[in-house]
């Protein structure tokens, strides 16, 4: 339609219910000064099929010669899948609108409504003076729903990933007690869920630890540990280690050899002088490199206390502390 064409076709709407429907291309030639009062604008795009695919959640409509970008935000329950729900999401776009209120002052009508199936959030924006077309108001409502997205989408990804944290804290692996937690890591076959399940073991194990806080799987833009400890043991021995304390957990089907001790050594000593003590735990145990390494940059202040399977068995009949004690005495005098 060219310019005449579409100001005769928004005449077609005075005093009608129904709004006129744009796509964003043909409100380039359309001037705000063009609309008449009271007509209700959606712009959209238009498939082969008829079907309307809207990219601002609102209508625009010129009311005592200002123009007006009314936004309409409607949700059913029963498609909701977020892991923020539903009336708590709508509550925050509501703070949104209203901070922008209070910053810009150009906002109008904030109605919340909670029925139960729906929730329905409305409030109208008052398209700035400076705008002359409809096509850059259209811009100015896109440009404020992606602010307003950009927000929620962080917010509902920061929520999903406590949730998933908390679902992992709870997951299968949890209720499993020591003695089934050590018959399937020796029998599991997946090595995924072998890794999982000694992770979990030893989690427990220094549970049982006084003044060991068990801190999971701790991943940074580097590298990836399977457990930290924070220290605030109050026993001598552990007072005078570092305040950090990593565990390293292999359930291979082979012995761990040097490489894997280099490896975890960088762990350590990449923690900014918070970490001088590691525990690695092989369930079947390790190779004569591993020795070997181990003696050979003994000459350092990073300790690492080799443990395997057996150990783990050893020390669950008796006492956790002592046995931790005589491992750690082991690895000094080697």
């Amino acid at each position: 339609m060219d310019k005449k064409q579409l100001i005769e076709y928004l005449n077609q709407y005075v005093q009608s219910d129904e709004p006129a429907h744009f796509r964003p291309s043909e409100t380039k030639d359309v001037f705000v000064s063009d609309i008449p009062e009271d007509v209700g604008i959606e712009i959209s795009e238009l498939d082969e099929k008829g079907i309307r695919h809207i990219e601002l959640e609102g209508s625009f409509k010129k009311q005592n010669g200002k123009l007006y970008l009314h936004m309409a935000h409607d949700w059913y329950r029963k498609w909701w899948t977020a892991p923020l729900g539903l009336a708590h999401h709508m509550d925050l776009i509501k703070r949104l609108v209203e901070f922008r209120q209070r910053e810009e002052q150009n906002i109008e009508g904030i109605e919340f409504d909670d029925e139960g199936d729906w929730c329905h959030l409305y409030y109208s924006i008052i398209v700035p003076a400076k705008i002359k077309t409809l096509y850059d108001a259209y811009d100015f409502g896109i440009d404020f729903s992606i602010w307003k997205d950009r927000i929620l989408h962080s917010v509902q990804n920061r929520i999903g990933a406590i949730v998933n944290e908390i679902a992992n804290e709870y997951s299968s692996f949890k209720s499993l007690d020591f003695p089934e937690l050590i018959s399937r890591v020796g029998s599991e076959k997946d090595s995924n869920i072998k890794g999982r399940l000694l992770e979990e073991l030893m989690h427990k194990f220094f549970s049982f630890v006084k003044g060991f806080e068990i801190i999971e799987r701790l991943k940074t833009e580097t590298e990836e540990i399977d457990l930290v400890i924070l220290n605030k043991s109050t026993i001598p021995l552990w007072q005078k280690e570092s305040s950090l304390i990593l565990v390293e957990c292999k359930n291979w089907s082979n012995k761990c050899g040097k490489n894997e001790l280099v490896i975890f050594k960088e762990k350590i000593s990449n923690r900014k002088g918070r970490a001088k003590i590691g525990f690695f735990v092989s369930w079947n145990g390790f190779a004569e490199t591993f020795t070997k390494e181990d003696l050979r940059s003994s000459h350092g202040d990073i300790l690492v206390v080799p443990v395997t399977g057996k150990n783990i068995v050893e020390a669950l009949s008796g006492s956790t502390e002592e046995h931790l004690e005589k491992w750690w005495i082991n690895a000094t005098s080697t």
